[in-house]
């Protein structure tokens, strides 16, 4: 892997990587481009682990002089890993116009309002009605065209804890919606961390269903911490993913949709 997708800095205020730490592992890794994705600011919200305006302003300014000082070696994309609800589509519309960010991917977080009563998926998904919330959530944001990527699209099942006739039909609805759009689904990496009992992400469950389709597949880091970058780390994912059936669907570069020059 030459192109690593999905990277977070420490302003995101739950990850250690700094955009030093990030170049240094990469050059020595031997990778070319690098797609970092912040998660996006939330003006005057109750999330905690957000960055803020102005750590994303500096967060570009040195990716700027990064790509300066390393050009010909190393790459930088930014962009923004954005969720996108009902509550909010106007302000989750904005980043497609940020001068700051050139890209988005898409991660379904959070349900109901996050200016008001969030609820971490990964945490509170536990009813059909969160499903479908979390279902609408994606729909949404698939019809608005502006995604490169979904990230993390089982991490649902992290807290449904169940492989159900619904959780089933979450997944072929997502494939389906996924094929019709051409959009790109995210086994992610960094999900590997965590105790495995088959529903925490990387789901076998919803990728053993990916696999019967045609949907891209991306090896994608989510990288909060320095070990996460590694490619012995990256190529364990890469080979879980195969286990699950994914040969057929894994490809090495995605189709990133750009709104600015940079990067292009």
């Amino acid at each position: 892997m030459k192109i690593i997708y999905h990277i977070h800095d420490q302003c995101c205020g739950h990850a250690s990587n700094t955009l030093d730490s990030i170049i240094k592992t990469s050059l020595k890794e031997g990778y070319t481009e690098l797609f970092l994705t912040e998660h996006c600011p939330l003006d005057n919200n109750n999330i905690i682990f957000r960055p803020s305006r102005k750590e994303i302003n500096d967060l570009r300014n040195q990716i700027n002089k990064a790509n300066k000082k390393y050009k010909g070696k190393l790459l930088i994309h930014f962009g923004f890993e954005s969720e996108y609800s009902k509550w909010n589509t106007k302000y989750f519309d904005q980043f497609a116009e940020d001068p700051q960010c050139d890209y988005l991917i898409f991660g379904n977080h959070y349900l109901g309002d996050m200016w008001i009563s969030p609820r971490l998926v990964m945490d509170f998904t536990k009813t059909e009605v969160d499903l479908d919330e979390y279902y609408e959530n994606f729909t949404l944001a698939i019809k608005k065209g502006i995604f490169s990527l979904y990230a993390h699209p089982d991490i649902f099942l992290q807290s449904y804890q169940k492989w159900d006739q619904k959780a089933q039909w979450l997944t072929q609805e997502t494939i389906r919606l996924c094929e019709k759009h051409k959009l790109p689904l995210g086994f992610n990496a960094n999900g590997m961390h965590s105790s495995r009992n088959g529903f925490n992400y990387p789901s076998k469950y919803f990728w053993n269903e990916v696999s019967k389709s045609k949907v891209k597949v991306i090896i994608e880091a989510d990288a909060h911490h320095n070990d996460a970058l590694q490619s012995n780390w990256l190529e364990s994912a890469r080979k879980e993913a195969i286990s699950y059936g994914l040969y057929k669907n894994l490809v090495d570069t995605i189709h990133i949709i750009y709104f600015h020059s940079y990067g292009k």
